[in-house]
């Protein structure tokens, strides 16, 4: 892991957090993607204070401008991109008989098309450096459903299909 570029989507909390915190002890540098930037710039102080490296970029990966000018920052700042974890996603539950359309829909754009912006993003510099890493978080929920997940299960199930395909 030393010295290696690693984007992380969705590292203002949970595993994305957890994880920036992990690589950068083992010497990554980490590049902290999310919306929410006080938690962001918190994670970055704690990594440095550690004597690790890390970047916050502001994104939202529903918006492939935003992916594409978080990879461009990356490249701005460190030169290449070893890999990218499309970490960010939702998980707002109910039946579908509550008709919950509009998170469906926050759903679909983050956990589905937040992972093909980091992708298409990403890609064409792993290509020209004939090498790298994309790891796509989906969930055991792409496996089996469970009461109030249907949309939640659905866009995991996505994500993995995608990775398969990728």
């Amino acid at each position: 892991m030393k010295g290696k570029v690693i984007i992380i989507t969705g590292a203002s909390s949970g595993i994305g957090k957890a994880t920036a915190l992990k690589l950068s002890k083992k010497g990554a540098k980490v590049l902290l993607s999310a919306r929410r930037k006080d938690e962001l710039q918190a994670l970055k102080k704690s990594i440095e204070k550690e004597t690790g490296e890390a970047l916050v970029v502001i994104a939202d990966v529903t918006k492939k401008p935003d992916m594409d000018r978080l990879v461009a920052k990356t490249l701005e700042a460190y030169g290449t991109v070893d890999a990218i974890i499309n970490n960010a996603g939702l998980m707002p539950l109910s039946f579908v008989k509550k008709l919950k359309t509009n998170e469906w829909e926050k759903m679909v754009d983050v956990n589905i098309k937040g992972v093909l912006n980091g992708v298409a993003a990403v890609l064409p510099t792993l290509i020209k450096n004939k090498s790298g890493h994309i790891i796509n978080i989906s969930s055991t929920a792409a496996y089996s459903y469970f009461p109030g997940g249907a949309v939640y299960c659905a866009t995991k199930a996505a994500v993995k299909m995608f990775s398969e395909g990728l």
